[in-house]
């Protein structure tokens, strides 16, 4: 049996007038195959398309989050 484990990082931000809950997921071990230690998805709304991002570090992935959020 395989496992993967992960650690998750959350970040509360707030964008116009709603406040959103951020959950970047680092990958501590096993055999996935990341763009990066670190993601965060996206789901898909009205307005948007579903995005994953990833990167080198929590802070980076939820600061590209929010940006990605923040665009009309």
């Amino acid at each position: 049996m395989v496992f993967t484990l992960l650690k998750e990082h959350r970040y509360v931000v707030q964008i116009g007038v709603k406040t959103h809950v951020l959950r970047v997921e680092e990958l501590v071990s096993g055999p996935a195959v990341w763009g990066g230690k670190f993601r965060l998805r996206i789901p898909a709304d009205d307005h948007r398309m579903a995005e994953t991002i990833y990167g080198t570090s929590a802070d980076e992935v939820a600061e590209r989050g929010a940006a990605f959020m923040s665009r009309p």
